[in-house]
């Protein structure tokens, strides 16, 4: 089921002791829970409750005689934590920072249905990219 609202914005937030706390815009979707996991290009992300359920199914519904869906499926689950519904703050468990090269200074930036937490050099090196170095790749 998708958010009645896109995940959107960006914004700079500082971790203390591995502990983000989500930005009162943020907190919203993430009230029936939220799932943490290792994410594409380097990135955590938080998944609200419904968009977790949503990917998982897609994942499911993978082809199990493909390897390479297998492999993405099998790293992604492996890296979930859910956590409770109505949390403010969340420690991010050292693992998932190592992973993500979090240090003290991250940025949390809206992607639809989730949000990805990436640090903040990683992110500088995204940000910088244009819009219209992936436009032929989209079916628009």
């Amino acid at each position: 089921m998708p958010l009645p609202t896109a995940l959107h914005g960006s914004v700079d937030v500082t971790l203390r002791d591995g502990t983000l706390r989500l930005p009162d815009r943020f907190t919203i979707p993430f009230a029936g829970g939220l799932v943490i996991t290792s994410w594409l290009d380097g990135c955590l992300a938080l998944w609200p409750r419904s968009s977790w359920e949503d990917l998982s199914a897609r994942l499911m519904a993978l082809p199990i005689a493909d390897s390479a869906a297998r492999a993405f499926a099998r790293l992604l689950f492996a890296s979930a934590i859910e956590l409770a519904e109505g949390l403010r703050s969340v420690r991010l468990p050292e693992r998932h920072r190592r992973n993500a090269d979090l240090g003290e200074d991250a940025v949390l930036v809206g992607a639809g249905d989730h949000v990805e937490v990436w640090s903040r050099q990683r992110w500088t090196e995204q940000a910088t990219r244009r819009l219209d170095d992936f436009s032929s790749a989209l079916a628009f």
